[in-house]
């Protein structure tokens, strides 16, 4: 594991505490060419009783270990290789977005909400910027600059690992300022309560959501797909919207090079217009006074296709 650089040092120590806590106590103590089939199957269903895709992941990591073992002489076989289908692969559940009626709601509910500080205001910025969650998780004070107005995600913090720049709209921007005064000693934006030298944890988020009455309705992920549905219906430009949601096609040679600072400055308004159209769903405006505001006919609108047509 520690010879695979291509894992991020997050999915190193996950994996590392699976096979210690679950692989190990289980098939540690014997030789590699002892263990068959037999020897798997029951470790893996048991660990299926937790999470399916957990079960599949374990497995994938014990058949590469046979892998290495066999490229090493040790062994002949792969017994891991042989329970690929032995637990079904979970329907794939989509993140729905929000519709723009209960945006009001959301945004009271978690303005009210007793949970922790440091929840409330990731959620506040996940709503205003629509990233990943893991993005924001893993964000440090020094990828931020709030006089430029402009959030630089490294390369190892993105699902394709290239740099990816946001523009912060001025929301953000003031809600970064009141989180700095909180957080902004340290080295996360967003530390754990009990371990403040790592984000907050990958369940935090949705289980506030959760908490506050969208179980089963909403995620945290949602805030992508309710940006891309809203700022659609509004007409926004998708290759302008799709560079800022950093979506990119790995296996697509004939799109050009990932250039994180490509149409930086429409980006920038569309930032700013998409905190704006938060903002007014949030305080209760309807569909047809936030088209009025920011959909193709709009001043905003204009102002938006100008920036465009300048970076021609």
């Amino acid at each position: 594991m520690k010879s695979n650089t291509t894992w991020s040092g997050g999915y190193r120590k996950q994996v590392t505490s699976y096979m210690e806590n679950d692989v190990f106590p289980v098939l540690g103590m014997l030789p590699v060419a002892a263990i068959t089939v037999s020897s798997i199957h029951p470790l893996i269903l048991d660990i299926s009783e937790r999470g399916a895709v957990l079960a599949m992941a374990v497995r994938q990591w014990i058949s590469q270990v046979f892998n290495y073992a066999a490229q090493q002489g040790v062994c002949e076989h792969n017994p891991a290789a042989m329970l690929k289908r032995l637990i079904k692969k979970p329907l794939v559940r989509h993140h729905p977005p929000l519709p723009w009626g209960e945006i009001p709601a959301l945004m009271s509910n978690i303005e009210n909400w007793n949970g922790h500080y440091l929840t409330k205001m990731a959620l506040r910025l996940l709503s205003l910027t629509f990233v990943r969650t893991i993005e924001l998780r893993r964000a440090t004070w020094d990828q931020f600059n709030l006089d430029a107005a402009m959030w630089l995600i490294p390369a190892e913090n993105m699902k394709m690992r290239c740099p990816h720049m946001v523009p912060l709209s001025r929301q953000v921007v003031d809600l970064l300022k009141q989180l700095h005064q909180v957080t902004g000693s340290g080295r996360l934006l967003l530390p754990n309560a009990r371990r403040p030298d790592e984000p907050i944890g990958p369940t935090t988020l949705n289980n506030a959501l959760c908490a506050l009455g969208f179980r089963g309705v909403f995620s945290a992920h949602g805030f992508r797909s309710t940006a891309t549905t809203l700022l659609s219906l509004l007409g926004y430009p998708d290759n302008r919207v799709d560079l800022q949601l950093a979506h990119m096609k790995r296996n697509d040679s004939s799109r050009a090079p990932y250039d994180h600072t490509k149409y930086i400055s429409s980006r920038r308004v569309l930032m700013q217009d998409w905190a704006d159209i938060w903002e007014l769903f949030s305080q209760g405006h309807s569909m047809a006074e936030v088209t009025r505001q920011f959909g193709p006919l709009s001043t905003n609108r204009m102002a938006f296709l100008g920036v465009i047509e300048r970076e021609q």
